[in-house]
This record gives C-alpha cells, structure tokens and sequence, in this order.
C-alpha cells in the first residue's frame, strides 16, 4: 500500500472544498427559486410589521366584493381601495383619525371625486355623469354655493346663497 503526503492531502482537500463551496455560492445566487405552487389562494391576506401590527389587508366579501386596505404605523387604516360586489371602483385616503377625507368612485357613467373636512363635510365635488363634468363648491354646513358645469347646452357657472336660492348664473 503507497503512503499518502498528508501535506498533499490537506492542500487537495481544501482546494476541492473551496472550489466546492465557490460553485455551490454562485449556483445560489444566479439560480432562480421556485416555490412549491405557483398559485396561493386565501380569502384575506394580512401585512404585518415587526411589532404585529397589522399594516395592510387584502381580501374578498362573501357579496362578491375585494379590498386592499393599508394602515399607518399604529394600525389606523389611512388608504382603502377596492371593487365593490356591484362593480364600483373606489380608493379612500382617511386622516390621521381615521376619518375619510379624499373619496374617488367610478360606476358606470359616473366618476366622482370628494373631498370632505375635518369635520366630515362634504367640501367639493368633482364629477362626470353620462359624461357632462360638474364641479361643486360647498360651505361648512354642507349647502351647494358655487357650481361649474358643461352640458349639451355649454358651459355654465352659477352660485347659490345659504338657503340654496341661485344669486348668479351665467351659461
């Protein structure tokens, strides 16, 4: 039987370990993971951060409809968006309370934007209906005071006092 040069041995099992390892390292990292199924399925799925706060929700409603909904650091959901079960698009933007501020919908030949204030009053409208824009104007209680609009007719701007009583219109 030949005797082995330990020396030689050692050298060669190093070399082949680190080339081993050098192959092994690259392989890793310019391969391309596969998960087990290319499908996951759930009725909601929850974000959560490192506190266990949930942050974000994405999910269905037994009527039909599907959500996303993000929140700020203390859990307060501050962006919602999602279709309603009737096919209606909407995104809401909510302040740090909570409370809906900024409202964009679409359904049908109707698109709206809404701005609401502190106190959860409608302050402006922005619409499309059956495609003729308006644009609304409301005062803290919530009355129509200062319109736009462009119908079959053409353009027209008009204002309204307190009571709702029209104190200016020019088409």
């Amino acid at each position: 039987m030949k005797r082995v040069n330990p020396v030689l041995w050692t050298a060669t099992t190093i070399a082949l370990s680190v080339a081993c390892s050098v192959v092994a390292s690259w392989s890793m990292q310019t391969g391309t993971a596969h998960a087990a199924s290319p499908v996951v399925e759930a009725s909601e799925f929850r974000l959560v951060d490192s506190a266990g706060i949930v942050r974000g929700r994405m999910g269905t409603d037994a009527d039909g409809a599907v959500w996303l909904q993000l929140a700020d650091k203390s859990g307060e959901p501050r962006v919602s968006q999602g279709v309603m079960a009737d096919g209606t698009a909407m995104v809401n933007l909510r302040d740090g309370e909570g409370n809906p501020r900024l409202f964009l919908q679409v359904s049908g030949n109707e698109s709206l934007l809404s701005m609401r204030d502190s106190k959860q009053r409608g302050r402006i409208y922005v619409q499309v209906n059956n495609d003729e824009p308006l644009i609304n104007l409301r005062d803290s209680g919530g009355n129509g005071r200062a319109f736009v609009s462009v119908d079959q007719q053409g353009p027209a701007i008009w204002f309204n006092d307190a009571n709702g009583r029209n104190v200016f219109m020019q088409r």
